[in-house]
């Protein structure tokens, strides 16, 4: 491969989608094939889905990262980042997570929106963008790495499709034209022991808000958010390293809860 050539978004994909049906942890792909934008990751992130797309799993909605402010202004961002969730890789409350089938998985607690109509208005605000949000459920997002140690650069993560794993879905909640999303809180216990806090300051301030603006992002792309769409919002306080034998609960206070266990 020569100079001219070397940002290579199929050979990126290649190597994160084989590490990822392997459990083998690849070396990271952002220097190997000089990934040095973001428009590249996410070249290279929708080249990883049509992997999964061709293997049989379909993408079925969206996840959010880097929601919080502070984060960002670190990372010398002033939006957050997007992936894909796919079919299969959901889980119900109380479910039994296989380890076996992560490399180095992590969770974070978060809100998730499924979505009853698609949103195509570029000017939408929250209340009509909420008005076609038929489910909320509280959320634990399973996210895992391609990378050994984990990604080591922004544009690394962003083309793993950003550290997707599995997730969990509680139930839903009602009234949902009532809930202040910018009030959640969220405690995550692992084995009995309470080991992250955290609240909506750490999701752009409000779950809602954080949708909204991807909403927005998707439309202005020319992929946006479809009828049927799950979208998870964005983790709502610091990620939690976890392994086989750890059950986890999350409680989102008057949002709701779910547990699950690694097996």
């Amino acid at each position: 491969m020569n100079e001219e050539t070397l940002f290579d978004p199929r050979g990126a994909a290649d190597d994160l989608f084989n590490a990822r049906r392997s459990l083998e942890p690849c070396e990271p792909v952002a220097g190997k094939y000089e990934i040095d934008m973001l428009e590249q990751a996410y070249t290279v992130q929708e080249e990883l889905i049509k992997r999964f797309h061709y293997a049989g799993s379909k993408a079925v909605g969206w996840k959010l990262g880097l929601t919080d402010p502070k984060a960002q202004e670190q990372m010398a961002l002033q939006t957050p980042l997007f992936g894909r969730l796919l079919e299969g890789w959901r889980y119900n409350n109380g479910a039994a997570i296989p380890t076996d089938q992560l490399i180095s998985p992590r969770v974070e607690g978060e809100l998730a929106f499924f979505f009853t109509a698609a949103i195509t208005d570029p000017e939408i605000d929250e209340s009509a963008l909420l008005a076609n949000i038929g489910k909320v459920m509280p959320a634990l997002e399973i996210c895992d790495s391609a990378f050994a140690g984990w990604p080591r650069s922004l544009f690394d993560a962003v083309a793993d499709n950003l550290s997707s794993g599995f997730y969990v879905l509680g139930e839903p909640l009602d009234n949902i034209g009532d809930l202040d999303f910018a009030s959640v809180t969220m405690q995550l216990y692992r084995n009995g022991e309470r080991v992250v806090e955290g609240d909506a300051s750490k999701c752009m301030g409000s779950p809602l808000k954080a949708c909204l603006w991807l909403a927005r992002e998707l439309i202005e792309r020319g992929t946006p958010i479809q009828a049927g769409d799950l979208v998870l919002s964005g983790s709502l306080g610091p990620m939690q390293a976890v392994g086989q034998g750890d059950e986890i609960r999350l409680d989102l206070g008057s949002f709701g809860d779910l547990h699950c266990r690694f097996e």
